[in-house]
């Protein structure tokens, strides 16, 4: 399809990353309206349409993972059929239906209720400022007559919450974040990850009012989570009002008073 070169030094302004989808998409656009030609008209035209379908979301919410889920080295946990579960429950509660009806208008992607996972602390899907977020946690053992004092979980921990004494390994509570680092270069069993669970966070969000998730169970079964997370929806459809986020909720009905009405 020919460009004028008007259209064609709007298109130049687009971040290279994008330009060859957003030419492919103005072409697209141009075919429907019966243009042979995009023109600067044409491309002014098309930037709007494209602009107000691009805010526009098919679902109310989203469920993402990290790169954990890939093998990340330090994943804690292995979780895409948790995932999957969380999905699930988002589409039973008919949570869709509901923020239509709330919003009385297109349904766009700052009203969904999103959803992060985090296979480690390190948190690399951003979980601090997602609805609901689950951050894979290791509680660990320790079997200080296994120690053979090599020292590396003192080399490996990140946040200096381990020691190695002349009786083994102690490990300050209030410093570990429960990643497990030192249980794997552990050798001798002398730390060993007790058990897998998760870090639950809710009410985060971005846009004009930001604000970080806060725990409301710093360790959690999977089956605890799933729970729990249900019990958020039930809280979040309870109380939105206009399609406003459940951070904006907890802003204005308390921590407190949200936590004590969701755990019960």
């Amino acid at each position: 399809m020919r460009w004028e070169p008007e259209a064609e030094a709007l298109l130049k302004r687009v971040p290279f990353f994008v330009r060859k989808k957003v030419k492919k998409k103005v072409e697209e656009f141009a075919r429907e309206r019966g243009e042979a030609t995009v023109s600067n008209e044409v491309m002014l035209a098309a930037r709007e349409a494209l602009r107000d379908k691009a805010s526009q979301a098919e679902k109310a919410f989203s469920v993402e993972g990290c790169f954990g889920l890939s093998s990340c080295p330090n994943a804690v946990t292995s979780s895409e059929e948790l995932l999957n579960r969380l999905e699930k429950i988002l589409e039973e509660k008919n949570l869709t239906s509901f923020l239509k009806q709330k919003i009385k208008g297109p349904l766009k992607h700052h009203h969904q209720f999103r959803v992060s996972l985090a296979e480690c602390p390190n948190a690399c899907s951003q979980v601090q400022i997602k609805d609901f977020a689950l951050i894979g946690q290791a509680i660990l053992g320790l079997s200080p007559e296994n120690c053979n004092f090599c020292g590396e979980c003192e080399v490996i921990c990140e946040e200096r919450a381990i020691k190695v004494s002349a009786s083994g390994p102690e490990i300050d509570d209030k410093k570990c974040l429960n990643c497990g680092a030192c249980a794997r270069v552990c050798e001798t069993g002398a730390i060993f990850v007790k058990e897998k669970g998760y870090r639950l966070l809710i009410g985060g969000k971005l846009g004009r009012h930001p604000q970080l998730a806060q725990e409301i169970k710093a360790f959690a079964s999977e089956k605890e989570a799933l729970e729990i997370f249900s019990k958020v929806l039930d809280f979040y459809q309870r109380h939105c009002k206009e399609g406003e986020r459940l951070g904006a909720i907890i802003a204005r009905l308390g921590f407190t008073q949200a936590r004590k009405e969701i755990l019960g």
